[in-house]
């Protein structure tokens, strides 16, 4: 079991917080008394999904479900598309983004573009909140070296992702969505990180999807992504 000090929280959100990632091999006990002492305003727990016992243990213990977090990978094999599908993915262009294009995703992540996410659907925090967090991950992210793209739809920003790398084999896509104007056009079907990987020189993509964003998962399915793994989200508000 590994237990994270999320201090970032406090700006982003306000409370002091942990997460608990529980591994396969951590018993009822262990989680027990690991999770006895965190008292913070803000704990969320991941546990995988085969683990009942620690299901059951955790919600004895006052923490609620809020989502599965799924994860998903894709080896860059070439995907089948309908007539559809392949007309909607040859309109989308990408590149990297510049200064102006961060301004343009930052103002449609304070739209609303998150509205799916466990910390804009909790009572205890409020949509704008969720947005303020997500603005300051990406900061970081892109201090770090993570590498933004803006997709566009005849010449016009249609949505992002953003990637990491380690190795320059394996990418992750940390995160990605559709701007306001374009989100009932089916565009957000298209999923253009394979190709972006591929023409980096990578191997492998992965990424992370939450069960509440139903649309998201679909569309990673019929992009040909396996899943890899899931994990149980519960979280216990002390304030």
């Amino acid at each position: 079991m590994n237990i994270i000090d999320s201090f970032w929280e406090k700006e982003n959100l306000g409370v002091t917080s942990k997460e608990v990632i529980v591994d396969l091999k951590d018993s009822v006990d262990e989680v027990k008394n690991g999770l006895a002492p965190v008292n913070d305003q803000y704990i969320v727990v991941k546990i995988p999904a085969s683990m009942f016992n620690i299901t059951n243990l955790v919600q004895e213990m006052g923490f609620q479900f809020v989502e599965e977090m799924i994860e998903v990978e894709h080896d860059l094999h070439e995907v089948k598309r309908n007539r559809i599908h392949q007309r909607l993915y040859d309109s989308l262009d990408y590149r990297q983004m510049n200064v102006s294009d961060i301004e343009t995703l930052y103002a449609e992540i304070d739209k609303g573009m998150f509205s799916s996410d466990r910390i804009s659907n909790d009572p205890h925090f409020t949509p704008e909140l969720s947005a303020r967090r997500y603005k300051n991950w990406i900061r970081q992210m892109l201090n770090n070296g993570a590498i933004p793209y803006v997709m566009s739809y005849k010449g016009e920003p249609a949505g992002f992702i953003i990637l990491t790398t380690k190795d320059r084999i394996v990418y992750h896509s940390v995160l990605g969505g559709g701007y306001e104007k374009f989100r009932k056009t089916g565009l957000g079907m298209v999923q253009k990180e394979q190709e972006i990987v591929k023409s980096l020189g990578g191997k492998l993509v992965s990424t992370n999807v939450s069960s509440n964003n139903v649309n998201q998962c679909k569309a990673l399915l019929a992009n040909g992504y396996a899943i890899k793994n899931i994990n149980h989200v519960f979280v216990k508000h002390n304030m």
